[in-house]
């Protein structure tokens, strides 16, 4: 079986307007352990995870009634993130600009669709070991930053930071001190070194020194990347 969170088997959504190829998804992960449900557009999606929150959405790019970007926007409540990882089906169309869109919004990777079912399996179980590898937390003076449940506090206060900032801030945390260049932060965070997504590492930190209200927990090393500094 597909262990989910607990040990339990994992329950996956995969949502795809074309019935044909969202069975044929539905039916390599129901071989390989998983338990699947299918959504044939965006609304049927949100009910879907509202109603049954599965541990993995595999989220076509184009639906007939929202784009990806927009499910994910309505999966949110306010500022904060996703609840479980999504992965986005894309189409040869779809640009960089596209993909860097859905992973502000929260996605946590793409795969083109038509693409070789080993590689889909070994990337549903990677996003499903990071969600449940997820479980430390870690502290930094004042700061606690906690993965399992995907929240930060400074001192009491709850921070609303969305994923990707918060992953960023923890890698940061975690190597305090260290400077940590911005490709380790593209790879690491976003899983793809492409230049084009390099704005979204600063708007990531500029999201966290709001978030913080204190810019000299990340310091710009200019040219290089960020070092995290504890605050007294």
């Amino acid at each position: 079986m597909a262990a989910g969170m607990g040990g339990l088997t994992a329950k996956l959504l995969v949502v795809d307007d074309e019935p044909r190829m969202a069975e044929l998804t539905a039916e390599v992960l129901r071989r390989a352990g998983y338990t699947v449900e299918v959504a044939g557009n965006g609304t049927e999606a949100l009910a879907s995870a509202r109603s049954n929150a599965p541990d993995l959405m595999l989220l076509d790019y184009e639906l007939p009634d929202m784009q990806a970007p927009e499910v994910l926007d309505a999966l949110r409540s306010g500022a904060d993130r996703v609840a479980f990882p999504v992965i986005i089906f894309t189409g040869a169309r779809h640009s960089p600009g596209d993909q860097v869109l859905g992973f502000e919004r929260g996605a946590m990777d793409y795969i083109a669709k038509g693409t070789d079912r080993q590689v889909l399996l070994a990337r549903v179980r990677g996003a499903l070991r990071e969600r449940a590898s997820s479980q430390r937390i870690l502290v930094r003076g004042r700061l606690r930053i906690d993965s399992a449940r995907g929240q930060v506090f400074l001192e009491s206060k709850l921070l609303k930071i969305e994923r990707r900032p918060m992953l960023m801030l923890e890698m940061l945390a975690a190597r305090e001190g260290e400077v940590v260049t911005r490709a380790e932060l593209l790879e690491h965070v976003w899983g793809n070194s492409y230049k084009g997504f390099e704005h979204s590492v600063e708007q990531a930190v500029y999201e966290l020194r709001r978030a913080l209200k204190e810019s000299g927990w990340i310091e710009t090393v200019r040219g290089i990347g960020y070092r995290f500094v504890t605050q007294a």
